[in-house]
C-alpha cells in the first residue's frame, strides 16, 4: 500500500496563517480581558500614560524625560495588570495546545490556508507536548510566563533589565523562524526543530496545479 505523501507548507501559506490565529486570539483576548474588573489605580496609570505622550507630543518634556516617565508608568501597569497577562497566557495554551491538537495539528489559520501540523517522524503521532513546546517558543508564551514571574519578585531596574533581554530574544527566534521556513529546504523553524514537526499541506492527493504551489 502507498504511503500517503504530504508536501511542504509554502512560507506564504505558513505567514498567512500565522497572521490569521494572531488576529483572532488577540481579539479574543481582547474581549475576555474587556470583562475583566479593573481598579480606579489602573485607570489613572493609564490616563497618565496617555497624558505623558501628550506632554512630549506638544514639547512640553524632552526625550529623556519622556522615555523614564514612560518607563515608570509601564512598570506600574504591568504590576496591577497581572491577572490580565495570565488570561492572554492561558488562552493561548487553549487555542494554539489543546484546540490545535483536538483538530489533527490545525488552528483555524491553517485550515484555512489548508495545512497542518504533522510529526516529523511519519511513525510518531503529534501530541499535546510537541504543541506545547511550539507554543512556548513561536508565541512567545515562555517569555510572557518569565516576564509575570519577573514583574511579581524583582525589582524595577531588573524587571526593565530583563524584560528587554526577553523580548529581543523572542524578536530574533520569530526572524530566524522565518528566514529557515522561508529559505530552507526542510522549512522548519526553531520551534519546529525543538518540537520535531512540520507544516504540510493537507492535500494528499493533488492535481497539477496544487502540486506546484506545494511542490519543494
Amino acid at each position: 500500500m502507498k504511503k500517503e505523501q504530504h508536501l511542504k507548507a509554502l512560507f506564504s501559506q505558513r505567514f498567512v496563517a500565522f497572521m490569521i490565529d494572531l488576529i483572532l486570539v488577540s481579539f479574543i483576548t481582547s474581549l475576555v480581558t474587556a470583562i475583566i474588573p479593573t481598579n480606579s489605580s489602573i485607570d489613572k496609570l493609564y490616563d497618565q500614560q496617555v497624558k505623558i505622550v501628550e506632554n512630549y507630543t506638544n514639547q512640553k518634556i524632552t526625550m529623556q524625560e519622556y522615555v523614564n516617565q514612560l518607563v515608570d508608568i509601564n512598570y506600574d501597569i504591568a504590576k496591577q495588570t497581572g491577572i490580565i497577562t495570565l488570561v492572554s497566557i492561558a488562552i493561548s495554551l487553549l487555542y494554539y495546545v489543546l484546540y490545535v491538537y483536538k483538530n489533527d495539528g490545525q488552528s483555524i489559520g491553517k485550515k484555512m490556508m489548508k495545512i497542518k501540523i504533522k510529526k516529523k517522524d511519519k511513525d510518531k503521532e503529534l501530541t499535546m507536548n510537541d504543541l506545547l513546546f511550539r507554543t512556548m517558543i513561536l508565541q512567545g508564551t515562555l517569555v510572557s510566563i518569565i516576564g509575570f514571574c519577573t514583574i511579581l519578585f524583582l525589582d524595577k531596574d531588573t524587571y526593565l533589565a530583563t524584560n528587554s533581554l526577553l523580548n529581543l530574544i523572542q524578536y530574533s527566534i520569530l526572524i530566524i523562524s522565518f528566514f529557515l521556513v522561508a529559505f530552507t529546504k526542510e522549512r522548519q523553524g526553531l520551534h519546529d526543530m525543538v518540537a520535531k514537526t512540520e507544516v504540510v499541506c493537507t492535500n494528499t492527493v493533488l492535481n497539477k496545479e496544487e502540486e506546484k504551489l506545494c511542490e519543494n
